[in-house]
């Protein structure tokens, strides 16, 4: 029984050393892959390199018209609800 018991953990041993080896072999393929020098950006390098981008010119004039627009729905629907008592 004894002889049976040494030749199951020298079968884990092997399988373990087997999987080590295996994973070894693997992470040095990784670390030896090259990668690409720069990713392509598919945003235009004015806009990516631009820290102001959001106070540019094309925005402020849609944000005036959306809030020009909103605001008074707004105060409609809010006139509404305090009328029926919802609020």
């Amino acid at each position: 029984m004894k002889v049976k018991l040494m030749s199951d953990v020298e079968e884990r041993a092997e399988i373990t050393q087997k999987r080590e080896a295996t994973v070894k072999q693997l992470l040095r393929r990784a670390a030896k892959r090259t990668r690409p020098s720069q990713a392509f950006s598919v945003v235009p390098d004015s806009r990516q390199t631009d820290a102001n981008r959001e106070f540019a010119p094309d925005r402020d004039a849609d944000a005036i018209v959306w809030f020009l627009i909103a605001l008074p729905v707004f105060m409609v629907a809010h006139a509404l609800c305090v009328k029926i008592g919802a609020i």
